[in-house]
């Protein structure tokens, strides 16, 4: 959150959200003190803001997860380069309590001592303001400066009022695409507010922000790994006994306990696969995606907490008793939890006569 203040008749802005360090190799954390401008000194360049765009509504089924593409105004101070070799660990939400245009204008001067790595304006509109492999000063600590990217978005009473769904969507997919470049888990530990940094003296981003919410579209997007991707058994159907050349369906149900939503025809979709990616039982398949993957989801979206039913086909093509070992996995992503699932297809030699 940002804190207006008057000096000189130039917008100087507090260090709600910022470090207060006031020189680039000091690693304290201090309160800003405003400096006041030599005499004939000149206001550092502005950055132009980009026009404004009339808000849209933004369909989750149309339109969302989409691309985050934020417009590059890098501010030329209030922020360290590179890291002090530390880890990119979390992912702090602020609000700027100014418009849009007067936050650009702040991270851009020198004395305002704050800056963050994004600001998300009311319409959803993302600018970079420091490259996330630098220490932006956001939260009001030096450490977790180091540790953390800030996303400030827009709160103003006369711009934008109240958090908008724009907003929403454009901080969801942001946090989604640096959970992707950083490998920060998508999970409240790791994705907080800056009132919930250690030592804040801040609210922000307030009451009125809503963390469920923004946690459900962060699933939606969150990249499939080996930290997002988990699952429980839920059901399965009976073992098949079935004649040569005759056929049988199995049904397994599985519940998404990850961190990262399932969503059919994307690269979160969730599949039943052969443990080992094993395809010697494909001549038991019938209809199967691949020779090691007998089923995708049948459901469009299944969220965090929700449950996906996998079925899928298999065939008697010669007698015997076979044992297929199954497990979920989200392809190009991870496998699920090794729950030691199974079905066992016999197959019935058909006699004469009958």
């Amino acid at each position: 959150m940002l804190r207006s203040l008057g000096l000189v008749g130039i917008l100087i802005v507090g260090t709600a959200c910022g470090s207060g360090v006031a020189m680039p190799l000091a690693e304290s954390d201090h309160a800003n003190t405003p400096v006041a401008p030599v005499a004939g000194q000149t206001e550092a360049p502005q950055p132009a803001p980009a026009p404004r765009a009339a808000s849209a509504p933004r369909s989750t089924a149309a339109r969302f997860p989409y691309v985050a593409q934020a417009e590059w105004l890098p501010t030329q101070s209030n922020y360290w380069e590179g890291r002090g070799g530390a880890s990119i660990d979390y992912i702090v939400i602020h609000y700027t309590d100014i418009s849009y245009a007067r936050t650009l204008r702040a991270f851009s001067i020198r004395a305002s001592d704050v800056s963050a790595h994004y600001v998300i304006r009311g319409d959803g509109h993302i600018v970079q303001i420091v490259g996330e492999a630098d220490t932006a000063w956001h939260s009001g600590s030096a450490w977790f400066n180091r540790h953390s990217i800030g996303i400030e978005l827009e709160l103003d009473r006369t711009t934008n009022p109240a958090f908008t769904s724009a907003q929403y969507y454009a901080a969801a997919v942001l946090a989604c695409a640096i959970s992707a470049r950083q490998g920060i888990p998508l999970d409240r530990a790791h994705v907080v507010g800056h009132n919930e940094v250690p030592g804040s003296t801040h609210s922000d981003p307030g009451p009125t922000w809503g963390w469920p919410h923004f946690m459900y579209l962060t699933s939606l997007c969150a990249p499939p790994t080996a930290s997002t991707v988990h699952a429980s058994f839920v059901s399965e159907s009976a073992f098949p006994e079935i004649p040569t050349h005759e056929a049988a369906t199995v049904s397994i149900v599985l519940r998404n306990t990850g961190a990262t939503a399932w969503r059919k025809g994307t690269s979160q979709e969730a599949r039943l696969g052969i443990s080992n990616n094993d395809p010697r039982l494909a001549f038991l398949g019938d209809g199967w995606p691949a020779p090691d993957r007998p089923a995708v989801q049948a459901e469009d979206l299944v969220p965090p907490g929700g449950a996906a039913t996998f079925t899928f086909g298999v065939k008697g093509t010669r007698p015997g008793t076979f044992v297929v070992p199954l497990r979920g996995v989200v392809d190009g992503g991870a496998w699920m939890d090794d729950l030691g699932i199974y079905t066992v297809v016999t197959v019935l030699e058909r006699r004469a006569g009958f």
